[in-house]
């Protein structure tokens, strides 16, 4: 018979990994899946400066708002699902004009992807340990794609924080859905 330790333990590292699982960032809305940007992210955001607006400061007291801002221009340069683009705080003369990268945080819980691109930025009350966002990739005042999230991180060096910009740019950009031969509805 094995010691009880030796059948406990694979078990423990099963929940643990689990509960490790759920303190990454959560997507709590992601815009219509259905909505197609393909062919607006390559005329607008493809291999070029994107421009991109960072409002509220998701650690208001560790961190000034202009030094937050940079630490979300940094975060965002990541690798997406398809080719690169440069979201930055000062575009240079490749972005193209009407096509913006905006992300709120703290946001009001009344705020939504559109709301960013009507210029409105609410902010609510920040939650001690955790960092929510808003976002939206903005075209011509319309918001394209959006996303809100949110996950827990105790400054902008937490690797969830990382996580956070990583997943809402991975779900802002996500590929435009394929439909199969017959034109209706999604490949599997």
């Amino acid at each position: 018979m094995q010691p009880i330790f030796t059948r406990i333990l694979p078990l423990g590292l099963l929940l643990s990994a689990g509960l490790s699982a759920c303190s990454g960032p959560s997507i709590t809305y992601q815009g219509p899946p259905e909505l197609k940007i393909d062919s607006l992210y390559a005329y607008g955001a493809s291999g070029r400066d994107l421009k991109l607006e960072v409002q509220g400061n998701g650690f208001a007291g560790q961190i000034s708002g202009a030094e937050f801002a940079k630490r979300v221009e940094a975060g965002v340069q990541g690798p997406l699902p398809r080719a690169a683009t440069h979201p930055t705080l000062n575009p240079g003369p490749t972005a193209k004009e009407g096509y913006r990268l905006v992300l709120l945080f703290n946001p009001a819980s009344t705020m939504a992807g559109q709301d960013l691109c009507n210029g409105r930025a609410d902010q609510g009350q920040p939650v001690a340990g955790e960092v929510h966002l808003v976002g939206a990739f903005c075209v011509s005042g319309r918001a394209e794609t959006e996303v809100t999230a949110w996950t827990t991180a105790t400054g902008p060096q937490d690797v969830r924080f990382q996580e956070l910009l990583n997943q809402a740019m991975l779900t802002l950009f996500r590929p435009d859905p394929h439909e199969n031969l017959h034109g209706c509805g999604q490949c599997n």
